[in-house]
């Protein structure tokens, strides 16, 4: 029997036990209390204290406030908040707060795990943002305006990729130890070769351009395609035309220029002044200027590739960009979350603006010919020139496997001009010319495993140039001539990627080309009126080996071959390229192979005039043959401790090079060149100097061996870049030995007669020498929700009167020479949001 006491003592124990475990259980709640989200509690906050908070909700997400976390009133809670989490409260009227994240700036070094070296090219990336090139000052890296908890993604060529955290980065109390990465050959690239974004590729001996990252670069500082092509050594534009592209000796007609796949057929805006690609649109560019590899057809000269973007956005955004030239404007929009979007970006020069950049292109293009006279005064009431270009595309991610896209470009072109008779203003001449080029690209791509991949496509473009002049005394039209050119490229491409193993690539396709070629002529004075109409379908194929020898060779062993059907013969062109690692600084490079090209134009003896029915195309017939050409190319590269050696020795050789040596008489023959070029870059923290130096002869071969009218033998660029974020800087010095001197021969009915010319010069005219600068500075808002970039450029800053050649169509007597442009500034902006 229990006692009463012993009851008693029960009780008192089981009372205590139960309050035990409820202590015991909020105690343990309220330890094990999920820490409270900032973003929450200021929800909160808003509710209990009819508040408003503005701030950035994806940046202040990560912040977490601690379990204890308490406060009695609004004052008190911002003060804690403020105490605990790196933000400032800014009151924005009655009630109503902006919350903005304190930031500062995080300063390292960053050495080789190994050697301990300084590295002096590094990339980083903040959060999911853009990766950007970071220069060292004294070798040490500065990121501003960091926010605690962004994440920085660090990155060097031939090193891993180091992850951490802001606060973790600006801590640290030693240098930042990168790990050398496993890295085959044929993936190694030389980043920031020329400037920031543009690479070079050792394993193809291609240069690859990210256009979102492209750096400064003397001269401009919009992102001209033609611009940056040109700056690669090699490349050069002898007439001073951006457009006029001249790879290692061939014309520009012999390269194969692509956006999206559809071929372009033209040199650009305002006759070759400004490139007709919009730079905000173009991704990626890859540019080729030895042997093709073998997948590339139809061409005897080097590639320019451009490819617009191809990626989903996660959100909307906008890029407004504006010069003293023309203004557009690029929308990316998510159609359908990580599955469709749309972009579309438009581009046009100003309509009744005359800048002095637009003068400057207006007298380099008409210099020599009857719009001279007018050619400052350009968008004036008697003389007006417009011009547009309109990009679109729509990306369809079918899966994580499978895309499709949709690409559509649209250029054109206007100009309109009165001249009058001085001596009688009854007698007028009105001159038009127009060009219209459209085309659209609708291709899938799929991956089916980690060893096999496809794509097709249909591409089509279409090319019309109309040129016509019309001569009235007073009311009578007193002549009429007019020059056109159709051209309709429609092609279906199918390719194949095989990966056999981890070493070896095997890459093959199929191309139809079919070819529409229409050229109109009509001369009421000489009473000529005809048409010539070309039809041709044109089947390539090709198949690429691609070999990696333990990481110490690469070999690109193909066949490209193509059967044309006008003249029912075959074709087949082999190409090799081989390359050597005999270190990780050190690469030997060498290519070989043949070409043929279907599709071109007769061989000039004089720049392209913008009034010159010879501009226009053709296909090869009975009277002319399919263009063969052949190149060669081997050379050496060295990149350690900023320093980047770059030599190449090249030779090609053009067959079938038809000239026209009167109305009625072809004659063949062959453009031979043989040079050498060189690159030297060295890189001194935030600042780069560059040395480039082309060493090159260039022959016709008819009835005897005669240099090509833009033969230059020396080109030298010297180049300083100088990176102070925000504000870049770049000069170049160009020096430019003279071209052949070649007095024209005058028809018989000319007014104009050889004796007549005061010609100065005999052999080769002066050397010519240009000095280009260009500035930008960058800036942003507080919240980073917008950026934007204010430029300045000139062309020629000292004006330098620099002689091309003698015009070879009845040159003006008092002054026969054409030179280069002239001064020629631009300032230019941009905002993206």
């Amino acid at each position: 029997m229990i006692s009463y006491k012993q009851k008693k003592s029960a009780i008192i124990t089981v009372l205590l036990s139960i309050f035990f475990c409820i202590f015991y259980h909020n105690s343990s709640y309220s330890q094990n209390e999920p820490a409270l989200k900032l973003v929450d509690r200021l929800e909160q906050l808003k509710d209990v204290y009819n508040v408003d908070f503005t701030y950035n909700h994806t940046l202040l997400a990560p912040v977490v406030l601690p379990p204890n976390f308490k406060c009695d009133n609004l004052i008190h809670c911002i003060n804690a908040i403020k105490e605990i989490a790196p933000v400032k409260f800014v009151e924005n009227g009655t009630y109503s707060f902006m919350i903005i994240p304190i930031r500062q700036n995080v300063t390292f070094t960053v050495v080789d795990s190994e050697t301990e070296e300084f590295v002096s090219n590094v990339t980083i990336r903040i959060n999911s943002g853009e990766e950007r090139f970071l220069y060292p000052i004294k070798s040490t890296y500065t990121i501003k305006n960091l926010f605690p908890l962004d994440s920085v993604h660090i990155h060097s060529a031939f090193y891993n990729t180091i992850h951490m955290k802001a606060m973790d980065l600006n801590e640290l109390k030693s240098p930042l130890r990168l790990q050398h990465a496993m890295i085959h050959l044929n993936e190694v690239q030389i980043t920031d070769y020329l400037t920031r974004g543009v690479n070079a590729k050792i394993s193809d001996n291609t240069f690859q351009i990210n256009m979102e990252s492209l750096g400064l670069l003397a001269g401009e500082t919009d992102g001209d395609v033609f611009n940056v092509v040109k700056n690669i050594p090699g490349v050069h534009t002898p007439s001073g035309k951006p457009g006029s592209l001249n790879f290692r000796g061939n014309t520009f007609d012999q390269s194969l220029i692509e956006i999206d796949d559809i071929p372009i057929y033209h040199n650009g805006h305002f006759f070759g002044a400004i490139a007709p690609y919009n730079p905000t649109t173009v991704s990626e560019i890859e540019i080729q200027r030895n042997t093709l590899s073998a997948k590339w057809g139809g061409r005897v000269g080097g590639l320019i590739h451009m490819t617009t973007k191809n990626k989903v956005p996660d959100s909307t955004s906008y890029t407004v960009q504006a010069n003293t030239v023309y203004a557009g404007a690029t929308v990316e929009v998510p159609l359908v979350k990580d599955k469709l979007a749309l972009y579309v970006a438009g581009r046009s020069n100003y309509p009744g603006v005359n800048s002095p950049k637009l003068r400057a292109f207006s007298n380099l293009n008409f210099q020599g010919s009857r719009l001279e006279s007018v050619a400052n005064d350009v968008n004036s009431d008697y003389f007006k020139v417009g011009f547009y270009d309109i990009n679109s595309k729509l990306i369809y991610d079918i899966n994580e496997n499978h895309k499709a896209t949709i690409s559509y470009i649209n250029i054109q072109n206007r100009l309109s001009a009165v001249l009058e008779d001085s001596d009688d203003k009854d007698n007028r001449d009105f001159r038009d010319l127009y060009l219209d080029n459209w085309g659209m690209t609708i291709k899938w791509e799929g991956t089916f495993s980690d060893r096999l991949s496809a794509q097709a496509r249909v591409s089509t473009s279409s090319l019309y140039i109309d040129n016509k002049s019309e001569g009235f005394s007073a009311d009578v039209r007193s002549s009429f001539e007019k020059y056109s050119n159709t051209i309709n490229d429609t092609r279906f491409i199918s390719e194949v990627q095989l990966q056999l193993n981890e070493n070896t690539t095997l890459e093959t396709g199929y191309t139809l080309t079919d070819y529409n070629l229409r050229f109109d002529q009509r001369n009421d004075e000489n009473s000529v009126d005809s048409r010539r109409d070309q039809n041709a379908l044109t089947h390539s194929t090709f198949i690429s080996y691609n070999k990696n020898w333990n990481d110490k060779v690469t070999t690109n062993l193909g066949m490209h071959a193509d059967y044309f059907e006008p003249n029912k013969r075959f074709y087949a062109d082999p190409r090799l390229s081989v390359n050597i690692s005999l270190s990780d600084a050190l690469y030997l490079k060498t290519s070989a192979g043949r070409s043929h090209q279907f599709i071109q134009k007769k061989l000039r003896d004089d720049f392209d005039d913008f009034n010159d029915q010879s501009q226009f195309w053709y296909l090869p017939d009975a009277t002319t043959s399919v263009l063969e050409g052949y190149q060669a190319m081997i050379g050496a590269l060295y990149n350690r401790s900023g320093w980047l050696f770059d030599v190449e020795l090249y030779s090609r050789n053009t067959k079938n090079v038809t000239v026209q040596t009167n109305t009625s008489t072809l004659e063949e023959g062959k453009l031979k060149s043989k040079g050498a070029d060189l690159f030297i870059k060295k890189r001194w923290n935030n600042f780069e100097s560059l040395f480039s130096y082309s060493l090159s002869e260039v022959d016709t071969e008819f009835d005897t061996d005669l240099p090509i009218f833009f033969d230059q033998r020396h080109i030298l660029h010297v180049t300083g870049l100088w990176h102070l974020d925000p504000f870049n800087l770049a000069v170049t010095w160009g020096y430019f030995s003279g071209m052949p001197v070649v007095v024209p021969d005058f028809d018989e009915d000319s007014n104009t007669s050889q004796n007549s010319l005061d010609i100065a010069y005999t052999e080769r005219f002066p050397s010519m020498h240009q000095f280009d600068v260009s500035a930008t500075y960058g800036f942003t808002n507080t919240k980073k929700s917008w950026k934007g970039i204010v430029g300045l450029s000139i062309v020629n800053l000292f004006d330098q009167d620099n002689i091309v050649n003698i015009f070879q169509n009845e040159p003006p007597v008092d002054e026969p020479y054409r030179k280069t442009i002239g001064f020629a500034p631009n300032l230019q902006f941009s905002i993206h949001f």
